[in-house]
């Protein structure tokens, strides 16, 4: 129903583009008819903000479609020895097919050891997970613990039990691509100066409702885009906690501070993974994508549920940003390429929280100075700016993907636009928010 060729997918992106441009001019117009000083103003600052991220995601597509290369795969006699760490608290059944899909990884079997760890769950989640052990013929191996501990305390009894000379995360709700794991590991064996790896991931239930067609057209901008981008300068700057890889040299001597970080003086009970890719970075190691190492999670499929993920996931940008300020500044050399850029990402990471918080009080004043026209100019905005995920998602096989960035677009500018404003007011909750039973800091 969807399907068109990609000529005609473009001619519907450029239709698209061309009537919000037309929406924001209209609007906009009527924004500023009064040209007040604070409308003046108001102009001025928008468009310097704006200018900000074009110009970075500008640098990205340079970087993306003309210099990035994917790192092939070694011979299976030249993979590492791998270890695979699933964390797991109250997934029931899920944690099963994600052993079982990474059991069906095409990896040499005498060279991966798979650990399942279970972080006193109160559900059925250790039965199953000694299930998938029991079929898997003794290549699982099960830890279990009485009392849930949270996400990171997992993932470290993990890395401290494991064997391999890399370590790789999955996710306890996703499911693994059987050539995933050569490619993630690869990478190490083709360049020394790697410390981590990230995974490409996809939302696996995407019949779900429409939320989870929205944020897998998003995954696609995130990484197929933007991490990719980052890759050419080493410079990824999250590996994600479905699907990421790390050399156990740069690992390990990270691992307790990692464990025992603090914010404000209280567990950091999230962002692992980013804090985890902020230690490796800090340690002078490159982190990079593997675009064609594929995963598939879950994602909620409601607005609630959404809301709370994004809201744990800027709470932790926001700490990891603060924390990267206290070493990118530090051995500085300024014909240093790499550095520079993850300064001008880690300013733009910075613009994008301040911007949220000091223009919802434009809108505000605007909406009520401008009878509501606002609102139409936002989302004309808003359509404006899903172009460029929507050309990404150019790639993809139906028109479907590139309405739902638009639809995102307009569905975020409108009902999520609180999110970054109270993450900054709230930046000290380390709650998990989006898995049940998980009453305190740190749940996984």
């Amino acid at each position: 129903m969807y399907r068109l060729k990609r000529w005609g997918r473009i001619v519907v992106l450029a239709i698209i583009f061309i009537l919000s441009g037309v929406m924001f001019s209209q609007y906009y117009d009527c924004w500023v008819q009064e040209d007040s000083p604070f409308d003046r103003f108001s102009l001025a600052f928008t468009f310097f903000f704006l200018c900000c991220p074009l110009g970075y995601f500008l640098l990205i597509a340079v970087c993306r479609y003309f210099f990035y290369r994917e790192i092939p795969t070694v011979p299976p006699e030249e993979l590492p020895v791998c270890t695979v760490i699933i964390p797991a608290y109250n997934e029931g059944e899920t944690i099963k097919l994600a052993l079982e899909s990474v059991c069906r990884s095409e990896y040499p079997a005498d060279k991966l050891e798979i650990i399942a760890v279970n972080d006193g769950s109160i559900d059925d989640t250790l039965r199953w997970m000694q299930q998938a052990a029991e079929e898997s013929g003794g290549r699982i191996r099960v830890i279990t613990y009485p009392e849930n501990h949270g996400k990171r305390y997992a993932l470290y009894q993990g890395f401290r039990s494991g064997s391999g000379e890399v370590f790789v995360t999955v996710d306890s709700d996703s499911l693994l691509k059987p050539d995933a794991l050569a490619r993630m590991v690869s990478p190490f064996r083709r360049d020394h100066s790697v410390g981590a790896v990230s995974g490409n991931v996809r939302v696996a239930n995407l019949e779900g409702g429409i939320f989870p067609p929205m944020i897998d057209a998003g995954f696609t901008f995130a990484f197929d885009f933007i991490r990719a981008g980052q890759t050419v300068f080493k410079s990824v700057f999250c590996t994600p906690g479905a699907l990421s890889a790390y050399r156990r040299t740069a690992l390990m001597p990270l691992l307790n501070e990692w464990l025992n970080q603090t914010f404000f003086g209280q567990p950091a009970g999230i962002g692992e993974d980013r804090a985890l890719t902020n230690l490796i970075l800090r340690q002078g190691y490159g982190v990079i994508m593997q675009r064609s190492a594929y995963i598939y999670t879950n994602v909620p499929e409601c607005y609630r549920g959404i809301s709370k993920m994004l809201l744990r996931w800027e709470r932790s940008n926001i700490r990891e940003n603060l924390e990267m300020y206290s070493f990118i500044f530090r051995n500085f050399r300024f014909t240093d390429p790499r550095r520079w850029f993850m300064l001008a990402t880690l300013l733009l990471y910075t613009l994008m929280t301040v911007l949220p918080v000091v223009m919802i009080w434009f809108t505000l004043y605007n909406i009520f100075t401008t009878n509501g026209t606002l609102v139409l100019s936002i989302a004309a905005t808003a359509m404006l700016w899903s172009t460029l995920p929507a050309l990404v998602n150019l790639q993809r096989n139906s028109l479907r993907h590139i309405l739902y960035c638009y639809f995102y677009g307009i569905f975020h500018a409108l009902t999520l636009f609180w999110v970054v404003p109270y993450a900054v007011f709230t930046i000290g909750n380390s709650r998990w928010l989006t898995r049940s039973g998980a009453n305190s800091a740190g749940k996984i």
